[in-house]
């Protein structure tokens, strides 16, 4: 028994004294844990960790990267593995970018991961591990998130095997998981206002508007959508962050526009007083209003996006209405007075009163 009260007024001394953590530190570590810990007692709650360098890749920084890299620095018992660089590179938007893999990188460039992870380095030192163990940590976490799969013949060929030992199946490219529904709407009550209902149409932003899926979800992780039972797990976001998520796009709004007393419907273009015809409607949103994450309002001037229109070139077919012999080699503005195109057309600089648009028309409409 005395041993034994003896044993826990030890355990707690060391504790206390913050030497236990020197007790911590891993055989052959060059490194303790004031290289991570600026305090000398870190616990759950305050980690009190230092800032590591991490940058997060952008877009342009993933096109730039190798499609696909093949590792071979360790091979022995299988032959090199061909990691497809480009396609986890895109998957890790849904997370932290390219420090899901590249987690410890100065800034100014990415390094090669021998450069930290020596082929020889010893296994019991978990701070700085081999660089199988580095390659196997890495790969194994989110494999083991998403498909719940790590079998060794997923990635590995055996020495002088004759094709791969797993199939993968025929889904969707990067994807164990093809057919994912995505929602139409999602419908939300809230509190506000004594109890207001907020409408998300989902499809209109990723279809219509071209949002990603990062956009909203990032930092997710593949494992909500990705799951072996096919079904995806509600992510509950607090107030705050839902409002995050969607002022991201839309902070000019006001509460009223988004919190109903009733579901909203879904938008069309005939409630901005420009509804899209013929040619425009097939259109991208981003074609005219550039970056779907913050649209930009263009002018009713057409010029503003189409300041190359000359007589002769331009096809006036496009607008839904094609221009007779008699007036397909006149200029817009004897139409379209001071190139105002969000009025109806004249005719009084050509013609008497008694010819006028809409009676009279200059060719036929095509639709």
């Amino acid at each position: 028994m005395n041993i034994f009260v003896l044993s826990i007024c030890i355990v707690f001394s060391l504790l206390y004294s913050g030497d236990a953590f020197a007790l911590l530190k891993q055989p052959g570590s060059a490194n303790g844990c004031s290289e991570c810990h600026v305090c000398k007692t870190p616990t759950a709650d305050d980690p009190c960790l230092r800032a590591c360098p991490r940058p997060r890749a952008t877009p342009q920084e993933i096109k730039v990267g190798p499609d696909e890299i093949l590792i071979n620095e360790i091979e022995s018992e299988y032959e090199p593995v061909r990691f497809a660089h480009r396609l986890h590179a895109e998957m890790t938007a849904m997370d932290r970018g390219c420090q899901d893999c590249h987690h410890f990188q100065e800034v100014g460039g990415i390094t090669a991961c021998k450069n930290c992870h020596p082929p020889t380095a010893a296994d019991d030192n978990l701070e700085q591990p081999s660089l199988k163990g580095a390659y196997h940590r890495q790969c194994l976490g989110c494999h083991q998130d998403w498909s719940h799969e790590t079998a060794c013949e997923i990635c590995h060929m055996k020495k002088g095997q004759v094709g791969p030992a797993y199939q993968m199946p025929k889904t969707s490219p990067g994807s164990r998981f093809a057919g994912l529904v995505e929602p139409e709407k999602k419908v939300w009550n809230s509190s506000y206002g004594g109890g207001t209902i907020v409408t998300l149409h989902h499809q209109n932003h990723t279809e219509k508007y071209g949002i990603s899926c990062a956009s909203c979800h990032h930092a997710e992780g593949c494992g909500s959508c990705h799951s072996k039972s096919g079904e995806t797990t509600e992510i509950r976001h607090s107030e705050e962050a839902l409002h995050g998520i969607c002022n991201a796009c839309h902070a000019e709004m006001s509460c009223k526009q988004c919190h109903l007393k009733t579901e909203a419907p879904e938008f069309s273009h005939d409630q901005t007083g420009w509804p899209l015809k013929f040619y425009h409607e097939r259109l991208t949103c981003k074609r005219c209003h550039g970056n779907p994450n913050h649209f930009t309002k263009p002018t009713r001037d057409c010029s503003g996006c189409h300041n190359d229109w000359k007589v002769g070139t331009f096809k006036h077919a496009h607008t839904g209405f094609g221009l007779n012999e008699t007036h397909v080699e006149i200029s817009c503005e004897e139409c379209h007075v001071g190139m105002n195109f969000a009025v109806p057309p004249t005719c009084s600089s050509c013609h008497d009163e008694d010819i006028a648009y809409p009676a009279a028309k200059p060719g036929d409409k095509l639709r």
